[in-house]
């Protein structure tokens, strides 16, 4: 009897061991503005897992123990600890075999060929240099340039060799990174017929449109154009952003809430539904695009510039773009809000379950080979990465002339614009084109730092020589405020 109680304790123990190993390996993050980062809808949190994990490791360990390790494979390493794996192999396609860590020591190991970098944590002053000639490197970057304007910079991009971004150029694009399924654009589940959501914006008092941000402060400085628009539409803002609307307590998290069946039938209700991006950048599509599509809403775009390639067709959406001002804008809307069969000539996809031939979406779905919602059977686009570099670092070693070189579209997005009392766009203003212009100039330092050989320096030094060039009177407190 004792045995079999030891042997279940044992069996129990085992169990909840690999569900914590799962949870942590799989752990992902959420920005200043509460856009998840990621989109594997895994358990999302703020609070990040605690780095002393991984010192508490190396601590443990020999001195030589890392170096010296005969790992017999290519080793890979997380230089921005991302995983925080302290160290396994990992199989990928054809057998190909390599050892991934977040141990930074792994790089005085004899089988040491390249590091992985998650996007927002990289800092300029903490890289591996002097970078040896052998080693490559690889970027994980969905987010938004909001989190980090280095990569808006053609020598940063040519730094790396291979790239993960939201860019559909990118060795691994994640352009379609919110969507789960080509089905969910076919979705029927929350499609409201247009006489009820007429009836609706009538017996519920519901606005035209709706919109939902609690990140107020971005590059793209979205509310500065709803709030010339609010000027004459209706707009429902169920955000802390120009808030005049209640969600229900349990719904205002912007992360927890972000595909709730109660937020999925709220924007459903709705004509139109505000699909503003934190920031501007080709490709740069999240799920403020993807949701009113899947419900049957028409979203109204400011974002990427090519948003009508991962259209279903070139009529279901409408873009701030297209009218001059807030109030040629809010005419259109006006003039589609009360006719039924122009507003419907937007949805046209939801009712032929059709896709156009000249839209990038069906193919680009087709050609995805990572999945979300915990896709067991394909995984997720960090695992695709790894063994993207996994696999080409052993094709290097094979063949000694095969090089990979990442681009600068891989990433690169344009300065930050604004928009003034009109709602009329305004370039080279604004407080987010002086962070781009100021990270401009630490970039510049930083390049001619390593050309000089100089390797070693910190973020307060850096900053320094960025400020006398952004300006001579500048003070980087007083510009941060």
């Amino acid at each position: 009897m004792r045995i079999q109680i030891h042997r279940f304790q044992l069996i129990f123990c085992s169990l909840v061991f690999i569900l914590i190993f799962f949870y942590f390996y799989r752990w992902r993050y959420i920005d200043d503005d509460g856009d998840a980062i990621g989109t594997i809808y895994i358990t999302e949190t703020r609070y990040s897992p605690d780095k002393s994990m991984l010192n508490d490791y190396e601590k443990n360990k020999d001195e030589k123990y890392f170096s010296n390790r005969d790992l017999n494979a290519p080793v890979l390493i997380w230089w921005t600890p991302f995983t925080y794996d302290t160290g396994s192999y990992i199989r990928c396609g054809d057998q190909t075999r390599c050892f991934i860590s977040n141990i930074r020591k792994y790089r005085d190991n004899k089988d040491f060929s390249a590091f992985l970098f998650y996007g927002t944590d990289v800092r300029l002053d903490e890289l591996p240099l002097p970078r040896l000639q052998h080693e490559q490197w690889a970027l994980l970057h969905e987010e938004s340039p909001k989190n980090n304007y280095i990569f808006s910079f053609e020598s940063i991009m040519t730094m790396f060799n291979h790239t993960a971004t939201f860019k559909r150029h990118s060795d691994v694009p994640l352009t379609t990174q919110w969507l789960g399924s080509i089905e969910d654009i076919f979705d029927q589940t929350f499609v409201v017929d247009v006489q009820t959501k007429t009836r609706l914006q009538a017996d519920q008092n519901l606005a035209p449109i709706i919109y939902i941000q609690s990140d107020c402060n971005t590059p793209s400085d979205r509310d500065l154009y709803v709030q010339q628009l609010m000027k004459h539409i209706r707009v429902d803002s169920y955000g802390s952003c120009l808030h005049n609307k209640d969600l229900r307590s349990d719904l205002r998290n912007p992360v927890a809430a972000m595909e709730h069946i109660d937020i999925l039938e709220l924007v459903g209700k709705y004509k139109f539904a505000l699909a503003f991006e934190n920031a501007i950048c080709t490709d740069y599509i999240t799920e403020k695009f993807w949701r009113p599509l899947k419900v049957g809403t028409i979203p109204i775009v400011y974002g990427s510039d090519r948003y009508q390639d991962f259209l279903p067709d070139n009529h279901s959406a409408i873009s701030i773009m297209d009218f001059g001002t807030p109030i040629e804008l809010s005419q259109y809307i006006h003039e589609v809000n009360s006719d039924d069969a122009l507003y419907d000539s937007y949805r046209q996809f939801k009712f032929t379950h059709e896709i156009s031939r000249e839209s990038l979406l069906a193919r680009t779905m087709s050609e995805r080979t990572w999945g979300i919602h915990n896709d067991r059977t394909r995984g997720n686009f960090i695992s695709k990465l790894e063994c993207l570099v996994c696999e080409r670092v052993h094709k290097t070693r094979r063949e000694q002339t095969q090089t990979y070189q990442a681009k600068f579209d891989d990433y690169g997005c344009p300065p930050p614009t604004t928009f003034d009392e009109d709602g009329i766009r305004l370039e080279r203003a604004g407080s987010w084109y002086r962070t781009y212009e100021y990270t401009r100039c630490q970039v510049e330092v930083f390049q001619e730092w390593i050309a000089q050989g100089i390797y070693n320096f910190t973020e307060a030094q850096l900053n320094e020589a960025a400020s006398k060039r952004f300006s001579p009177s500048f003070r980087r407190n007083e510009f941060l405020k």
